[in-house]
């Protein structure tokens, strides 16, 4: 046995059993003719989701000679869960086998509950936000309280469990972050992601370096990569560098200006560089709260620097500007 103590995110255990123990299908129907339709996926049913033109509605309309709309259905989600037994065994099963990977039986473990600090903070978009709509897997509940019952987590409000898992194991080389998260690798910590298990324990300590992976998504590990976090964006926790902003950007744009810093300082010069260009000039928006505001590039830069920082420890702030300042790069 190893002397690694693996420190566990269980909300990702506990999303990924409950969800992988039930199919979906969709049933649709026309609300005044009454025709009905049954389907996989609403891909399958009409297609892309902006053009809509093809699928099972397509061939439909085709075969009747009708030019029934998608927009014209109502759409019902139906879940069909397997026996919550087997969904439990998948919740244990993904726990054991990280232990075993790690060849140890120590562990801490957390799973959040309840809205993260982020959602108040942000201001543009809301936090999180899109994920509202998304369906919640039917046994998650029964899977949280097995998961509970059995590994005794620390339950997290307030904070999120990816803060907790890298406040326990910030700068403790016997601690190993266990979870999907990749914001972990922009943490000072030892990071090990149970679905990528040939990579093995990754040492994200220092600037470290940023490349992109076989199917030219941007990767890498260290604080470079948390700042390519900052000037690209996270599209699954609803925040990104130019939310605020019509210029086109993303993780590329993020990348070319990042790849060759070999220092904080010319990382940090590259987040300024990439965020006046994005924001030459102030405007008011309206938030997502309703209200308006007055953005500029340093006030999206803030807020995204915030999103995007897993907490070292409780009540840890850190302004991102305040950073800039510190290596004289503040001023224009």
């Amino acid at each position: 046995m190893s002397d690694l103590t693996a420190v566990v995110d269980i909300d990702y255990i506990k999303y990924t059993a409950a969800s992988a123990g039930e199919t979906r299908t969709i049933k649709a129907y026309h609300p005044i003719d009454g025709i009905e339709f049954e389907a996989k996926t609403r891909t399958e049913l009409w297609g892309h989701y902006l053009k809509k033109d093809k699928g099972i509605l397509a061939e439909f309309n085709k075969k009747n000679g009708t030019d029934y709309k998608a927009d014209e259905l109502v759409v019902i989600d139906l879940q069909h869960p397997e026996p919550v037994q087997n969904i439990l065994h998948t919740a244990k099963s993904m726990f054991e086998s990280l232990l075993w990977n790690l060849k140890t039986n120590r562990y801490t473990a957390y799973i959040g509950k309840g809205e993260s600090w982020r959602v108040g903070r942000s201001t543009i978009l809301e936090y999180k936000g899109n994920r509202k709509e998304m369906l919640k897997p039917l046994l998650l509940d029964d899977v949280t309280e097995y998961l509970i019952k059995k590994y005794k987590p620390e339950i997290v409000e307030y904070y999120e469990s990816d803060d907790k898992v890298v406040m326990d194991a910030y700068r403790d080389k016997s601690k190993v972050v266990c979870g999907v998260d990749k914001d972990y690798l922009g943490c000072d910590v030892l990071v090990f992601n149970p679905n990528k298990v040939d990579q093995g324990v990754i040492d994200c300590e220092g600037l470290g370096s940023l490349w992109l992976d076989s199917k030219g998504k941007v990767t890498g590990k260290g604080r470079i990569f948390f700042y390519h976090q900052v000037l690209s964006g996270d599209t699954s926790d609803n925040y990104a560098a130019n939310s605020a902003s019509d210029i086109e950007w993303g993780e590329k744009s993020s990348y070319k200006l990042l790849k060759d810093c070999q220092t904080d300082k010319e990382a940090l010069e590259a987040l300024k560089k990439g965020y006046q260009l994005i924001y030459p000039e102030t405007k008011v928006i309206k938030s997502w709260k309703g209200n308006d505001i007055e953005v500029d590039w340093k006030y999206v830069f803030n807020e995204n620097w915030d999103m995007a920082r897993m907490l070292r420890w409780e009540n840890d702030v850190v302004v991102g500007t305040d950073v800039l300042d510190k290596f004289g790069l503040l001023g224009d």
